[in-house]
């Protein structure tokens, strides 16, 4: 089967998706199609998605949390619905290198809840498939050597493009081991990744600071790749991370003073405000003020009292910790109690900034054919 247009869309931070999307639109294009790679922040999906079998819509994405991100998530749900347009669904994971040894990252349900919504809006989708990419998630580890970073970008490349061979040729890619290595950890991880889209996203937001390092010059806050970022104070501007922050790590990856940090002795002291059990407290009180009464305090009234206190404890204590930063003796202590402070950065070893952005916040397309759409 022949598609005359392949429409690819993709979300990445560091770099790691975009250059598995540029590596399977470039096949692609090799074999005769009109190739568009679109940012799902600047893309035009209505306009882009004929309703034909001619057309095949790829969506590729990193991993957060064994799921897809947030962002993904509400892009797949917007698209445009569609009859007779394939579809083929691609994500990125966590890949390691520890000297001749690779170890595979955990894509989970990220892959099979795009593919979903996909089907439900009408796109046959042909199939699915993760990838290893170097992982990029510098709150947990260091970044990887570029030598080991390049090893793993260069197996992905192979697998990509066996992979894209079969989808442009009509060949439906589901059952693999691949998959079924990811339907495992999806049935054993969808816990996490539920608490990962509830409360972990904003939680690991909220790890994110400026040590005294921080120039103010805006480049995390202009080249975020959600708006998420914004900088704050009149006279010594500092990045504030908002609650949409996708941990995506480009403004970790990127700062040219490496001053963006994720605070471990701060995740502390966060869990355990975000731990208090206000729900018995507040019965507690309701009981000493109304004495004599009976307060209802099930289980789980319970369990949603202090579920629903964590989204307050969070972004309040935030604020504040945000005021403590600009003293330079409580910043430094904050610095110097996380590991982010002697970790290496690193990004995709040959993606730079301006391949990611183009232009504040992001360009719309980058063309891979002889497109009409040519936009850098």
């Amino acid at each position: 089967m022949n598609y005359k247009n392949t429409v690819i869309y993709f979300m990445s931070g560091t770099g790691n998706t975009l250059r598995a999307a540029k590596l399977a639109g470039g096949y692609a294009r090799e074999i005769g199609t009109d190739v568009i790679l679109c940012w799902v922040t600047e893309s035009d999906p209505e306009a882009e998605i004929r309703d034909d079998e001619d057309t095949m819509v790829g969506v590729m994405m990193p991993t957060h949390g064994f799921i897809a991100p947030w962002l993904m998530i509400k892009f797949a749900c917007r698209l445009p619905r569609r009859k007779s347009t394939h579809a083929f669904v691609v994500t990125t994971r966590a890949g390691l290198k520890f000297g001749r040894v690779f170890t595979p990252g955990i894509s989970g349900s990220a892959v099979f809840l795009i593919a979903l919504i996909l089907f439900f809006k009408g796109y046959k989708v042909r199939g699915a498939m993760s990838v290893d990419m170097p992982s990029n998630w510098l709150s947990l580890h260091p970044g990887l050597k570029p030598e080991n970073a390049r090893a793993i970008v260069g197996r992905a490349a192979h697998k990509i493009e066996l992979f894209m061979e079969k989808i442009l040729t009509g060949k439906k890619v589901w059952f693999t081991w691949n998959l079924l290595y990811e339907f495992i950890w999806m049935i054993l991880l969808s816990w996490i990744s539920a608490a990962y889209l509830l409360v972990g996203r904003f939680f690991l937001a909220k790890l994110f600071f400026a040590n005294n390092n921080c120039n103010g010059c805006g480049i995390c806050a202009e080249n975020c790749l959600v708006g998420a970022i914004k900088m704050c104070g009149r006279n010594n501007p500092r990045p504030f991370w908002r609650y949409n922050c996708e941990s995506c790590m480009r403004c970790m990856s990127f700062c040219p003073k490496q001053a963006v940090e994720a605070g471990h002795s701060w995740l502390i002291i966060l869990y355990m405000i975000t731990s208090v059990p206000i729900a018995t407290y507040l019965f507690a009180w309701l009981g000493g003020l109304f004495p004599g009464t009976v307060v209802t305090d099930g289980h789980w009234i319970r369990e949603i009292i202090n579920f629903i206190y964590i989204y307050p404890a969070l972004f309040i204590s935030y604020y504040f910790f945000d005021l403590l930063l600009r003293i330079p003796v409580i910043n430094s202590i904050f610095t110097y109690t996380t590991l982010t402070h002697i970790y290496r950065r690193s990004h995709e070893p040959d993606t730079k900034l301006k391949d990611l952005t183009g232009t504040i916040g992001g360009y719309s397309h980058v063309s891979i054919s002889h497109s009409k759409k040519k936009k850098y």
